[in-house]
């Protein structure tokens, strides 16, 4: 008869995820809180939806237009010529200045700067071309217009 020693069976050690769980977790809490550096857009405009662009996030500086043309720019609202004067352009012929009605330092002249425009999908397009028109005008060769993907 033959006998069988028995295998000494090793002691399996239980996988300890708990901190690894515990730093996924403050890393989320931590991009929450410093993820909403950007202002918020104004509770009125309803930007147009886009089904096939890539998506991409609004500058801090984008210009908000409301359905009925009011200019909107981190919550306050100013006249197209505030507006153009907020944001210069690098290569025009006089340097802008910040308007004192307004009390906004222009934003950082540059050239090749995108303007980033949010415009409620409301807003009519005879209403917002002479608008586009005003900041070509003005300098502005690159002009993004901002819309929502689809499900978003």
């Amino acid at each position: 008869m033959r006998m069988h020693k028995a295998k000494a069976h090793k002691k399996v050690q239980p996988d300890n995820t708990i901190p690894l769980i515990n730093i996924v977790f403050l890393m989320l809490i931590f991009f929450l809180i410093a993820g909403t550096v950007a202002p918020p857009v104004s509770s009125e405009l309803t930007p147009p939806n886009a089904n096939k662009l890539e998506q991409m996030p609004p500058a801090g500086n984008a210009v908000e237009i409301l359905a009925d043309g009011t200019l909107i720019h981190h919550g306050r609202e100013l006249s197209l010529k505030e507006m153009l004067a907020l944001f210069p352009v690098a290569d025009a012929q006089q340097p802008a200045k910040a308007n004192s009605a307004s009390g906004v330092a222009p934003a950082s002249p540059q050239s090749d700067e995108i303007l980033h425009i949010l415009a409620d999908k409301a807003l009519p397009a005879k209403k917002l071309m002479p608008l586009l028109q005003a900041f070509r005008a003005a300098g502005h060769r690159k002009i993004r217009l901002v819309t929502l993907r689809e499900g978003d």
